[in-house]
C-alpha cells in the first residue's frame, strides 16, 4: 500500500509531540511552579499537551483510540481546557504529574503497536491511489 492513512498521519504527529513532551518534562521536572510560570517552558508544555489531546480525538480506529485514551480523557482533557482557555490557572505540579503519566503510558513501543494495527487494518482496504 502506498498511501498513508489519516490515523497513521496522526500517530506520526503524536510521536513528534511525544518527543517534545519528553524534552520539556526533562527541563521542568525539577523546577518550582514559580520558575515554570516565569519561563517559556510552561507555555510550550501547555501547547504540547493541547496538541496531543487534539490529535488523539482525531483517531478513528477504535483499537488505537482505546490504546491512546489517556490523551483524550481525564487530566489531559482538563489540562487542555485550562491551557486553552485559562492559561494563568494552570497548576504546574498537576501539569508535571500529568506529563509523567503520559510519558509512562504513551511509549514508543505502544505507538509502534498502534502503527502496526493501522497497517494491518489498511491491508484489508483496496488502494485506489495506485491505479
Amino acid at each position: 500500500m502506498s498511501y498513508i492513512s489519516k490515523d497513521e498521519q496522526v500517530i506520526v504527529k503524536i510521536i513528534k509531540h511525544m518527543t517534545k513532551l519528553n524534552s520539556l518534562y526533562a527541563s521542568i521536572k525539577n523546577l518550582t511552579s514559580d520558575e515554570i510560570d516565569a519561563g517559556i517552558e510552561g507555555l510550550a508544555l501547555a501547547q504540547c499537551i493541547t496538541n496531543l489531546y487534539e490529535l488523539a480525538i482525531k483517531i478513528e480506529d477504535d483499537d488505537v483510540s482505546e490504546k491512546l485514551s489517556i490523551l483524550r480523557t481525564g487530566r489531559v482533557a482538563r489540562m487542555r481546557n485550562i491551557s486553552a482557555h485559562e492559561y494563568d490557572s494552570v497548576n504546574w505540579d498537576i501539569a508535571k504529574d500529568t506529563c509523567r503519566k503520559i510519558i509512562n503510558q504513551i511509549t514508543q513501543n505502544l505507538l509502534d503497536k498502534c502503527l502496526a494495527t493501522l497497517a494491518k487494518n489498511k491491508s484489508k482496504i483496496k488502494d485506489y491511489t495506485t491505479l
